[in-house]
């Protein structure tokens, strides 16, 4: 089926720029994989109690040394939960048609405090694909990216004020994306926002910190002045 990758917001594939092939810049299809895991990840943690349970539990009191990667070994148990995730094919590349240069702000999520200026490549736009997206993914995407939206949100109405307009009109509009996620190179943690649900639970929250030496909700991400918006928003849809 052709899709449509709608990049609400500027996107980027990682921080040295775009892939290429034939001087050709493209976006993995890998990266719409990761945000896809993130996304069902949030959403099985609160549809299914068991599923739930397991993850607290390993979080809580698992033997870290036993395995090569947590968050390798937490999207497993995802895959084991979900074979639509096992099944899924998307493609290697989607081919980009023009990509420009942003002046990028890191920003650090609880303080607003700019770690890092730089320019970088970014794409704004639409971008076709093949590929048979499990609905159950438009349920995920949409439940994922609000809870992600609102708890950053939360911070920076105390920290970066002046990027409370930009969350309030996403949160508002992110019902009418037919598949909405958050994609690609927008946050410097190396779980991005897996362990998102997590954020407001105390107990947890304290291991995590403790035992990951991270935040459940991401310490970082990156800001383009010029769109006044942070990376990664999109949505997938069959048609424009």
């Amino acid at each position: 089926m052709k899709l449509y990758l709608v990049a609400h917001t500027p996107i980027a594939a990682q921080e040295t720029g775009f892939p290429r092939e034939g001087g050709k810049p493209f976006f993995p299809g890998s990266l719409i994989r990761t945000s896809i895991e993130e996304a069902l990840f949030f959403y099985a943690l609160g549809k299914h109690s068991d599923f739930a349970e397991l993850v607290r539990v390993f979080l809580m009191a698992g033997n870290f040394d036993k395995i090569s990667s947590v968050k390798d070994f937490l999207l497993d148990r995802l895959c084991e939960r979900y074979l639509e995730l096992q099944e899924l094919v998307l493609p290697e590349k989607i081919w980009l048609e023009e990509i420009t240069i942003r002046l990028v702000q890191t920003i650090e999520v609880s303080s607003g405090r700019i770690i890092k200026k730089k320019e970088h490549q970014v794409f704004v736009g639409v971008a076709e694909f093949e590929a048979e997206i499990p609905q159950v993914i438009k349920y995920a995407g949409l439940s994922y990216c609000e809870g992600l939206a609102r708890a950053e949100l939360r911070h920076f109405r105390e920290t970066m004020p002046k990027l409370v307009p930009f969350y309030e009109d996403l949160t508002n509009r992110l019902r009418q994306f037919h598949i909405p996620l958050r994609t690609g190179y927008w946050t410097d943690d190396p779980f991005g926002g897996l362990l998102l649900a997590y954020w407001r639970v105390k107990e947890v929250r304290e291991v995590i910190k403790r035992r990951l030496k991270r935040d459940p909700l991401p310490e970082t991400i990156l800001y383009s002045p010029k769109d006044k918006a942070t990376f990664g928003w999109v949505e997938i849809t069959e048609s424009l």
